[in-house]
C-alpha cells in the first residue's frame, strides 16, 4: 500500500490531468491513496479573493467566478460537452459565495481556512471523475472528515488518535485500489475546515502515510527529485540521490522547499520511506528518503528565504536578558504561532529573524511591548548552507551586507541584505 501525492503544477490543466492518468495505469495494481493540491496557482488566488472580501472588496466574487471558469474550462477540456460534474463544481463555488454572504466572523485565519480549501475540494473532484471515465476506479473522500484538528486556523495541529481512528474507518481496499482526497485541509469536530500551513499537502499525505502504514509515500513534483539548491535560483543545483532522515528533517527546518517541513517526522516514526519523483520524467528514479545507515557524503545544501523580518527586543526597565524575560518571548512567540528561522541573545538585547507575516509579528509585538522596546527591521535575505566550504562561502555572499551570521561544523546561516 503506497500514498501518492500530486502538487498543484501537476494538475494545472486538463493536459497535466492525463498525465497522472498515464502515471496511475503504471501502478494500477498497487492499493494506494492519492493525495491532490489545488490546480496550478489556485491557492495564490483564493487568497487574493480572501483580502478582497477582508476589505469588503465586491470584487472578491468577481475573482471567485473567475477561478470557477478555470476550473470549468479544465472540466470542458477533460470531458467535452458531455461534463458528468459540472453540478458539483458549481456547487463547491456556491458553497464559498453562501459562506461569504452569510459570515459573521472577523478573524481572518478563520475566513481564510473556510475559502482556500475550494482549491482542492475542486481539484479532486475534477481529477477522480476524469480517473473513473477512464479506467482507473476510485472513490473520493473529504479530507476534513478524517484529518481531524484543533482550531489553530492557518496552521492547525493534527489529533492524531482522532485522525488515525477516521482515516482507518474511511479507507477500505475491499472496495477499490485506489481513493482520492486532497492535500492541505483538515476540519474542526465542529465541521470547520482548517489548513495544516501553506504548502501543507505533503504533509498530509505523510498523515495518511501514517495512519494507514504505508510501505512507501512518493512525492511527484516538476523536478527530478531533491535537488541541493532551488534550481530556479541556482543553475548549478545537483541532485542528491538519497538523503538520511534526520539529512531531510535539517533541511525543512531550515526552509529547503522540496518537502514541508512537518512531513518527515511521521514517516520516520514508522520507517516508512519516501520517494521524490518527477512526473514530467516519472521513469526515473529520482531521490530517496528513508533511515540509511552507512554515512552519505552530501553536497553543500543551500536554502534561500527571501522577505525575512528582524525582531530586535530590549528590556525596558534597561535589566540584563535573562531566563525569565526569554520565558515570556518564547511565550509570546508561541502563542502568536510565529516562527524564529534564526534567533541570537546578548546581554540586553535578543534578536529573531522571522518570515514577513504581518498578523502574526503585529500578534506578537503586542503581547511584549508593555515590557519591552521592540525594533524591526524589514527587507532582509537569509541564507543557509549546509554541509559548506569556503569556496561556496565566497560565492553566495559577496556583494551582501551581512546583519547576522550564525556557524556550526555543519551549517552556517547569515541573515543579510544586498549591496547595490
Amino acid at each position: 500500500m503506497q500514498v501518492f501525492k500530486f502538487g498543484g503544477a501537476s494538475v494545472k490543466d486538463a493536459e497535466s490531468v492525463k498525465n497522472v492518468a498515464t502515471i496511475l495505469k503504471r501502478h494500477e495494481n498497487i492499493q494506494k491513496v492519492i493525495v491532490i493540491s489545488a490546480m496550478g496557482k489556485t491557492t495564490n488566488a483564493l487568497e487574493d479573493v480572501v483580502n478582497l472580501y477582508i476589505k469588503n472588496d465586491e470584487k472578491h466574487l468577481q475573482y471567485l467566478h473567475e477561478i470557477r471558469e478555470y476550473h470549468q474550462m479544465v472540466c470542458d477540456d477533460l470531458f467535452g460537452t458531455n461534463n458528468p460534474i459540472q453540478h458539483k463544481i458549481f456547487a463547491i463555488f456556491d458553497r464559498i459565495e453562501h459562506f461569504c454572504s452569510s459570515n459573521n466572523s472577523k478573524s481572518y485565519s478563520f475566513i481564510y481556512d473556510q475559502i482556500i480549501g475550494v482549491g482542492e475540494l475542486a481539484s479532486t473532484t475534477i481529477v477522480s471523475a476524469y480517473l473513473n471515465l477512464n479506467g482507473i476506479q476510485n472513490i473520493w473522500l473529504d479530507a476534513r472528515e478524517m484529518i481531524r484538528t484543533d482550531y489553530a486556523y492557518t496552521d492547525a495541529k493534527i489529533l492524531w488518535k482522532e485522525t488515525e481512528n477516521l482515516v482507518q474507518d474511511k479507507i477500505d481496499f475491499s472496495s477499490t485500489h485506489t481513493f482520492i482526497t486532497q492535500g492541505f485541509i483538515g476540519g474542526t469536530p465542529e465541521g470547520f475546515t482548517t489548513t495544516l500551513g501553506r504548502e501543507g499537502s505533503d504533509f498530509s499525505a505523510a498523515v495518511f502515510s501514517f495512519c494507514l502504514n504505508a510501505d512507501k509515500m512518493v512525492i511527484w513534483k516538476d523536478v527530478e527529485g531533491v535537488m541541493n539548491a532551488d534550481p530556479k535560483q541556482f543553475e548549478e543545483a545537483v541532485l542528491i540521490p538519497k538523503i538520511s532522515f534526520e539529512e531531510a528533517i535539517e533541511m525543512t527546518y531550515y526552509g529547503a522547499k522540496v518537502i514541508h517541513p512537518k512531513t518527515i517526522r511521521p514517516l520516520q516514526n514508522k520507517s516508512i520511506p519516501l520517494e521524490v519523483r518527477s512526473f514530467i520524467a516519472s521513469d526515473k528514479g529520482g531521490t530517496l528518503i528513508d533511515a540509511f545507515e552507512e554515512r552519505i557524503e552530501y553536497p553543500p545544501i543551500i536554502v534561500r528565504k527571501a522577505n525575512q523580518v528582524l525582531m530586535h527586543f530590549s528590556a525596558k526597565d534597561f535589566s540584563f536578558i535573562a531566563e525569565n524575560h526569554m520565558q515570556e518571548i518564547f511565550g509570546a512567540f508561541a502563542t502568536s504561532r510565529l516562527r524564529m528561522n534564526m534567533m541570537q541573545n546578548g546581554a540586553i538585547n535578543f534578536v529573531a529573524a522571522v518570515d514577513n507575516r504581518e498578523e502574526k509579528i503585529n500578534e506578537t509585538v503586542a503581547l511584549l511591548e508593555a515590557n519591552f522596546s521592540i525594533k524591526l527591521t524589514s527587507d532582509l535575505d537569509l541564507l543557509t548552507i549546509r554541509h559548506y566550504n569556503e569556496a561556496i562561502l565566497n560565492s553566495e555572499l559577496s556583494n551582501k551586507t551581512r546583519w547576522l551570521t550564525q556557524q556550526s561544523q555543519e551549517t552556517i546561516q547569515v541573515l543579510y541584505r544586498d549591496t547595490y
